[in-house]
């Protein structure tokens, strides 16, 4: 028998330690980090949690994270069905979220997905020899903060929210008043830190700008948490390149995928 639910408090809580940091980041961060804004769809296959699709809202975007347990086959159009009736998103609407190659190939034979999916590599801090000391940017203000929201806005980067700009430090690199590069952080915390919005401009890449300035924001990460990832395109080779040359090592391979309720 099938049925699904609204999983409470107690239920959330009890997942996180069982849920594997290094392979499921995203679904992670919905348990800890963003669970007040997380609605929590569970399906239970004779009374035994076999799934969860987790519901944030709060990107640009009808954002989710999906999870199964390995040994439990999920029964996905069910639960979309029913993730659909409980938070009124119409059927069309253009979802987003980040799978590993199982969850994938699921969300595939159902035909959910739409456009053309991209690689991506969660990967972790191995190695601070590899770091390089750095200063070259500084903290941005307050008062700087829409300024560099255009700037994230402009270069089409949609996975951040104005409240990880406020909440976590942020920095910048600036040519006379108009930033170059940024950086900051999707989570900044002794249970998850992650780096996340570093962008910079077209015209400056190339100069080793972003090689200096991850390597700030790993240092300032590592001061409170001993676990600091990030995450990248594959096809983004220079990134990836850099990343690795810093210490980083990729612990899964995933996909970003756009998809509908439908």
């Amino acid at each position: 028998m099938i049925s699904h639910q609204i999983l409470k408090k107690e239920i959330i809580s009890q997942l996180i330690d069982k849920v594997d940091k290094d392979q499921h980041l995203l679904f992670y961060s919905y348990l800890s980090q963003r669970k007040s804004n997380v609605v929590f769809i569970g399906q239970y296959v004779d009374n035994q949690l076999t799934a969860i699709l987790a519901f944030y809202n709060g990107l640009s975007f009808p954002a989710f994270s999906f999870y199964r347990f390995n040994q439990w086959k999920a029964y996905l159009p069910e639960l979309i069905a029913f993730t659909r009736s409980v938070i009124q998103i119409k059927k069309k609407s253009i979802c987003g979220t980040i799978l590993n190659q199982d969850d994938f190939h699921l969300f595939q034979s159902q035909n959910l997905i739409t456009g053309t999916p991209k690689r991506f590599f969660t990967m972790k801090h191995q190695d601070l020899s590899k770091l390089i000391e750095s200063n070259v940017a500084t903290e941005v203000k307050t008062e700087e903060l829409s300024k560099v929201i255009k700037f994230l806005e402009n270069e089409k980067m949609k996975f951040f929210t104005k409240s990880e700009l406020e909440k976590y430090p942020f920095l910048g690199i600036k040519n006379r008043d108009e930033f170059i590069a940024v950086g900051g952080f999707h989570f900044f915390d002794p249970e998850l830190v992650e780096l996340g919005n570093i962008l910079t401009r077209i015209d400056y890449r190339g100069m080793g700008l972003s090689k200096l300035l991850t390597s700030q924001l790993t240092y300032i990460g590592k001061k409170i948490s001993k676990e600091v990832f990030l995450g990248v395109l594959a096809e983004n080779l220079p990134a990836t390149n850099l990343y690795k040359g810093l210490g980083y090592e990729t612990t899964a391979e995933l996909s970003i995928i756009n998809f509908t309720l439908d």
